[in-house]
């Protein structure tokens, strides 16, 4: 079924057709409700006919869209029109891969970046169980700017017999099963041809013959029938490339190992094939040397790191006396302002410094300061983040970023010249990055369906994590990354990490709290960061490789640890770091500022909006925190107990609490006279519980050992809870409507879904905005409260379930706003009359500081 410019195809209306082909017809459309421009696949309708395919190619579409990279096409919706399922994808502006090389082979180097480009989008969807079984030139796109994507992931099991009349033919069907034939003639790796079952390394045989095309200029096996090509596939090497063409001997490996015919003899994974073809260049030999020096160093086996781990952890206080400094080191202040500074970092020349700064409530901007002036200098890369600066001088930021948490921010990789110029955008998504010491490649966190991956070099996985995964620093050798990891994204508390190229792990400190930065030592033997293994305020120490700690420094303030410079000299921020509490009730004029210690967190609200839960986060809380329940009249509270109380019963008699580290089983607690009790324990992390209205249900929110968050129903009789929604909940907190029938979630596709208690399928909520958290319900439960998490002020939103309606209910903005860029937790009573808001306060002053070994 062709379409013509106007047809509305749901939401979408046709402009105009872009192109056909024998997986359907593409066309050019516009999404009204986001204001842009989208491709449409319309699929072809003999899809309709077989209710298997149909279901097949809804599980396929569903596992690419949740494919997040920049190198794989990103799917927005899947649909059907007149029976006929269609796609909306991201629109390209460039060309494919066939109409590139149709203009003859491509400058070796190109050649190079683009393969390494796919092979890294190829090693993205073989980590999620994707193999794409038809890659070539025409399912990979070059856009304008560069970028390569692969197109078409899954379509390929899904096409319609045709027949083998050309070694170009189209792409040649099946299932999945051993004995049939999937593939396009030219390109299909051995196996597919004898109709065996394939795995990743049928697509990097397919890789292999793309690249052999894009440096020879030609087809490696093409003869004048498929079955011919196939023929040559299975007996024959493709000819040498040309001589004149000087092509790399070690990109000629690379191209070898790819097309070996037994797959046992090929790359193993995808990852390593990006891996090798980052080597090939020459801004990536140092990496080669690094890669092949890390293969003769042993590890420490894990349990003698625990062992000295608790050895040091015992006698820390012996550390403190011993390790002290026996001369004062010397501070000089940088920065003048009031607000808060996210990052620093030396530049090339050992002298400038440059930094990211949120002043005097002011957007957060890029900076520039010497040791000898008072001044700074705005570069003027408004809402941005500074991630790293290069040896060449380049910093790498995140550019237009939203607020994730407390110094943690999300926004598009670019590169930026220290000198001025404009920003380079290379990846969305991203939370942190850093360079190698030679300054060609970056180390990069982003999420993936609810997880957080690190990269290096982008494409590569070496450690993904449930929990937050930030601040990784490559070391001087460039052969390992340490990094800091966080259970709970919400909390400081975690552990210091330490990965190799090789993906093998080492946790160094673990269960520290008030982590909040890392660098590398000179020499490449330590790691210094900032943390503390007790609840006091945070000092500086220093943790080797083998898992020995010695106190660096400790002071009557936080310290965040920012660089360390070659010759010794570090840059720290200390700071003035609290969290604060405002709210209102019914009847209330103005709002009230709720107390609390140093790190109150705000979790629920009783069902009558006029009861708070909190607890205390920080060293007021002690190692397992303390909660509390207070009035909203501004009584004194109440001291519940230690643990993360976050959700109170319907007749307020009870409230569930569990502990902020493994293991965390859950604790129910009285409010008035009487005995705690404690639910069998069991796998999960909890992260939030409240309670349904008949006091003998739990809905949570947690997570199993290597699974991401999701909801769960628990009874309090001490039956196994049971998950109620998919994995990819944020650690945002749910909300359950007030007839206890659904709990209102985010997901980590800026999603809201309503799920119901009971079982069934869950609904999303129509016209949520991106940033959007749900923040509680109206009494009827036909209608969420939402509250968007961008700049201050903070508007709150009733949206109708239905309709996606939206109202403005309220505006929310501390009394003083410097130092604060994010509020949360939010809390709204159904009445939308009584409310509560947390925030974090960071006020920082930054440092150079000499003298510390």
């Amino acid at each position: 079924m062709s379409l013509v410019p106007g047809t509305k195809l749901g939401p979408y209306e046709i402009l105009a057709p872009l192109g056909a082909g024998g997986m359907g017809e593409v066309y050019r459309a516009r999404d009204a409700s986001l204001r842009r421009d989208v491709a449409i696949k319309l699929l072809p309708a003999t899809f309709s006919r077989d209710s298997d395919r149909l279901r097949r190619f809804t599980q396929e579409a569903q596992s690419t869209a949740a494919l997040n990279h920049p190198n794989i096409l990103s799917i927005y919706q899947i649909g059907e029109q007149e029976g006929g399922p269609y796609i909306v994808s991201e629109l390209l502006e460039g060309q494919t891969l066939r109409q590139v090389v149709q203009a003859g082979p491509l400058p070796v180097r190109r050649a190079i970046d683009y393969g390494a480009q796919i092979a890294r989008g190829l090693a993205a969807a073989h980590s999620k169980g994707i193999i794409h079984r038809d890659l070539k030139p025409e399912n990979i796109f070059v856009t304008k700017d560069g970028r390569v994507k692969i197109l078409d992931f899954g379509l390929a099991k899904l096409a319609e017999q045709a027949p083998m009349d050309a070694g170009d033919s189209p792409t040649l069907t099946a299932g999945t099963a051993a004995g049939l034939v999937l593939g396009t003639a030219g390109y299909m790796s051995p196996e597919q041809i004898r109709g065996e079952s394939v795995d990743p390394r049928s697509d990097i045989f397919s890789f292999g013959v793309v690249l052999y095309e894009m440096l020879a200029g030609k087809h490696a096996f093409l003869r004048k029938s498929g079955a011919e090509t196939m023929a040559t596939i299975l007996k024959e090497d493709p000819p040498a490339l040309e001589a004149s063409r000087e092509v790399p001997p070690a990109l000629q490996h690379v191209l070898q190992h790819c097309l070996e015919k037994d797959p046992a003899a090929r790359f193993q994974s995808a990852q390593d094939l990006a891996f090798d073809l980052d080597s090939v260049s020459s801004l990536s030999s140092q990496q080669s040397k690094i890669e092949t020096a890390n293969s003769s160093r042993a590890w420490w086996k894990p349990a003698a790191i625990a062992a000295s781990l608790l050895g040091a952890l015992a006698i820390g206080a012996a550390l403190r006396a011993h390790y002290s400094q026996s001369s004062a080191p010397e501070w000089h202040r940088l920065a003048f302002s009031r607000g808060m500074i996210s990052a620093a970092r030396f530049a090339p020349d050992g002298q400038t410094i440059i930094y990211s700064a949120s002043w005097n409530g002011k957007p957060f901007d890029i900076y520039t300061t010497h040791p000898e002036s008072a001044e700074s200098r705005a570069l003027g890369l408004q809402k941005s983040n500074l991630l790293g600066v290069s040896s060449r001088g380049e910093l790498a930021v995140t550019r237009n970023i939203a607020v994730l948490g407390t110094n943690v921010f999300t926004g598009t990789l670019a590169r930026v010249p220290l000198e001025g110029g404009t920003p380079r955008e290379i990846m969305p998504s991203v939370q942190f990055a850093d360079w190698a010491r030679d300054g060609s490649t970056l180390a990069v966190v982003h999420a993936v369906q609810g997880r957080r991956v690190l990269e290096y070099p982008p494409g590569r996985v070496l450690a993904e994590y449930g929990g937050l995964l930030a601040h990784p620093r490559i070391s001087p050798a460039g052969d390992r990354i340490a990094y800091l990891e966080y259970p709970d994204p919400s909390q400081d508390s975690g552990n210091v990490v330490l990965v190799t190229q090789k993906g093998e792990k080492k946790i160094l400190a673990e269960n520290w709290t008030d982590l909040t930065g890392l660098a590398w030592s000179p020499n490449g033997k330590e790691i210094w960061f900032t943390g503390t293994p007790t609840s006091s305020e945070g000092a500086l120490y220093a943790v080797s490789l083998d898992g020995r700690l010695r106190l660096l420094f400790t002071g009557p303030a936080d310290l965040q640890m920012m660089d360390v410079a070659p010759d010794g000299r570090l840059l720290l921020a200390s700071m003035h770091w609290r969290s604060e509490m405002y709210g209102a009730s019914s009847g209330d004029k103005t709002e009230r500022d709720l107390g609390g210690l140093d790190f109150p967190l705000p979790y629920d609200l009783s069902s009558d909006g006029r009861t708070l839960l909190f607890f205390e986060g920080g060293s007021g809380g002690g190692p397992n925190y303390t909660s509390y329940l207070q009035t909203m009249d501004g009584a004194p509270p109440l001291k519940l107990g230690g643990g993360s109380c976050t959700g109170i019963s319907h007749d307020g008699e009870w409230v569930v609490c569990f502990a902020p580290q493994q293991p965390n089983p859950l604790v129910l607690i009285p409010t008035r006279a009487g005995t705690s009790r404690t639910l069998p324990k069991d796998q999960l992390t909890h992260t939030f519980a409240g309670w349904l209205p008949d006091g003998k249900r739990l809905f949570l929110l947690a997570s199993e050992p290597g699974h991401a968050i999701r909801l769960y129903l628990q009874d309090i009789d001490g039956q196994p809870a049971h998950p109620i929604s998919p994995e990819g909940i944020t650690n945002m907190i749910p909300r359950l409507s007030p007839n206890g029938k659904w709990v209102a979630a985010n997901n980590y596709l800026n999603k809201i879904l309503v799920f119901p208690v009971d079982g069934g399928n869950p609904s999303e909520v129509p016209g949520i905005q991106e940033r959007e958290i749900v923040a509680g319900w109206s009494q009827d439960s036909r209608a969420i409260y939402v509250a968007d998490l961008g700049e201050l002020p903070v508007h709150v939103y009733r949206v109708e379930l239905a309709s996606g309606k939206r109202e403005l209910r309220m505006t929310l903005s501390p009394p003083d706003p410097t130092g604060v860029n994010y509020l949360g937790p939010i809390l709204v009573a159904p009445d939308a009359k009584s409310y509560v808001y947390g925030l974090d306060r960071r006020l920082c002053n930054l440092y150079v500081v000499t003298g510390l070994k």
